[in-house]
């Protein structure tokens, strides 16, 4: 599917995980949950290996970072995500050398693209040994490609004025953003949300994996035109790409 015209091919690999190929041909991946993902068409879960550049991880859920730790060790990607991860990673067998630790507000840049840190509402842990340990704070990125061609993915989140904020410093092409309720903002907090980003265009996520997330990309549709959104929402299905 070509649409946006920007040199940068997105693809829905299902649930929160989207694969990026940057204008140079990097691959990215955003909260890499493939194998155990029920919405992961089985094409996807080779594909998401190839010149795999960085991995991006917005929080510490294992329904986000479920592969992590084997695609961080057989490809070598950098690993882009909140510092509080860090250690806990470093101690699960990714090289220090490979994870790319900072906080909200900060930027670096991986494989050609200059990410900074936003805030997300949301939880970020995991239950293991019977314990539930804390890793830090949910999160969503600014990803700006060397052409220019900017994307906001919100991370798991409810909608906040934040957002009206990286509108006006960002100015993104494209929002990605959850819609399934429960977990996250339901459809008409989302186009609400899409109101303050103000972005050409929009991706919903995090939806239909399961029966308790009840969103829908017409919902969201719907909730543009209540709140005077202009975003184009493109609604992809698991495995479809838009460029």
């Amino acid at each position: 599917m070509t649409l946006l015209g920007k040199n940068v091919t997105i693809t829905w690999v299902g649930h929160g995980t989207f694969h990026l190929v940057t204008p140079e041909g990097q691959g990215l991946l955003i909260d890499p949950w493939v194998e155990g993902n029920p919405a992961c068409p089985e094409p996807m879960r080779a594909r998401v290996r190839e010149d795999l550049a960085a991995i991006f991880v917005t929080h510490g859920h294992g329904d986000h970072i479920g592969d992590l730790v084997n695609l961080a060790q057989n490809t070598g990607a950098k690993v882009v995500c909140q510092y509080d991860l860090v250690a806990y990673l470093d101690q699960r067998g990714i090289p220090s050398a490979q994870l790319v630790g900072f906080n909200k507000g900060g930027s670096v840049t991986v494989a050609g693209v200059r990410a900074t840190m936003t805030n997300a509402h949301h939880s970020s842990s995991s239950f293991e040994n019977g314990q539930l340990i804390g890793l830090g704070t949910a999160a969503g990125f600014v990803l700006r490609f060397s052409n220019g061609f900017t994307i906001y993915h919100t991370g798991d989140t409810s909608v906040t004025m934040d957002m009206q904020i990286i509108g006006d410093l960002y100015h993104p092409d494209l929002t990605i953003l959850p819609i399934g309720d429960h977990f996250t903002m339901d459809p008409r907090q989302a186009g609400y949300a899409l109101k303050l980003i103000r972005s050409p265009y929009a991706i919903p996520a995090h939806f239909g994996t399961f029966p308790i997330l009840t969103g829908t990309p017409e919902a969201l549709v719907a909730a543009c035109a209540e709140f005077g959104a202009t975003t184009h929402v493109i609604a992809l299905k698991p495995g479809e790409s838009v460029a």
